[in-house]
């Protein structure tokens, strides 16, 4: 076989195998009979063999047309499949999205998104992979994520970004720290506390919000130790090494030895947002859109 079967030639071919009948195949692919038989014939030609067996009143598929005919009928299948992917990736309903996400997000608006988007969009992949905000941004300008859930402060240009939640900061204080009996606090109480925080490797962003926070009280905290991640970081909470400041959506899912102060002073909250890069695929736009719905909303009270 020196040259590959057209498309037109097989659909025909296809037609005749399964109604045995050229007048019957012209009829279902609403093209003039001899068309179709021109097209079979062309297509016997370029294979070098024969397809049917032929007489005024009876057509038959040769062994080979048989084999052609049901692995041909397969590729069709295939094929119609593919165009049927690749339309509903330009159309934004399929293909795949790859979203970071920060530790401060997990607890917050991001899963009930991530939930809507997949029941919204059934035939879409959604691969989530957790990277602090300040990783993030590597990763959407290199183009290894499409999108991230992370702090606001961290986004800068040429990304593009939008809030998607405020959240207030508690105090996180072991279950046997003096003021565990209390309910909320002031941020001026903790100012001469001994703080707990991440690593400036990999919290920058997260570290410049409390210290935000702390300034605006009127004091910077004395961070005594630090951890590379969130286990880590509730960890030394618990053994009493110190207090820190986190997202108050996080207190449902804190272990049993710590407790979440709400704080008094209006000042310390801080904002969430998603990311993206300046030209987002029709699936991305999508996910933009719906978590734009959310956001919204007016926020859920804690």
């Amino acid at each position: 076989m020196n040259q590959s079967p057209d498309l037109p030639q097989l659909r025909y071919f296809l037609a005749v195998a399964d109604t045995l009948s050229f007048h019957r195949a012209a009829e279902n692919l609403n093209v003039a009979q001899p068309a179709v038989s021109r097209g079979v014939q062309q297509l016997e030609a370029k294979l070098g063999f024969r397809l049917l067996e032929r007489t005024t009143r009876h057509v038959a598929l040769t062994p080979a047309g048989t084999v052609l005919a049901r692995q041909a009928a397969d590729a069709m299948q295939l094929l119609r499949r593919a165009v049927r992917s690749a339309s509903q990736v330009a159309a934004g309903t399929a293909g795949e999205i790859i979203i970071g996400y920060s530790a401060q997000a997990t607890n917050g608006v991001m899963p009930e998104i991530v939930v809507r988007f997949r029941t919204a969009f059934p035939d879409a992949q959604v691969g989530l992979y957790s990277l602090a905000s300040d990783e993030q941004i590597a990763a959407l300008q290199s183009g290894r994520t499409d999108l991230g859930f992370l702090l606001s402060n961290a986004c800068k240009a040429p990304l593009q970004h939008m809030v998607i939640s405020r959240e207030r900061f508690v105090v996180l204080i072991s279950k046997y720290h003096p003021f565990a009996a209390r309910t909320s606090i002031d941020m001026a109480d903790v100012a001469d506390m001994p703080f707990v925080m991440g690593t400036p490797r990999r919290w920058a962003s997260f570290r410049s919000l409390i210290e935000s926070v702390c300034l605006k009280s009127g004091f910077l905290p004395t961070v005594v130790e630090e951890a590379d991640d969130v286990p880590v970081l509730l960890q030394l909470v618990s053994l009493q090494r110190g207090i820190t400041l986190y997202g108050a959506s996080t207190a449902p899912s804190l272990p049993p030895d710590i407790k979440a102060l709400k704080i008094k002073d209006a000042h310390a909250t801080f904002d969430l947002s998603i990311a993206w890069r300046s030209d987002p695929t029709p699936l991305v736009r999508e996910f933009i859109a719906l978590a734009q719905s959310r956001a919204d909303r007016p926020p859920t009270k804690r």
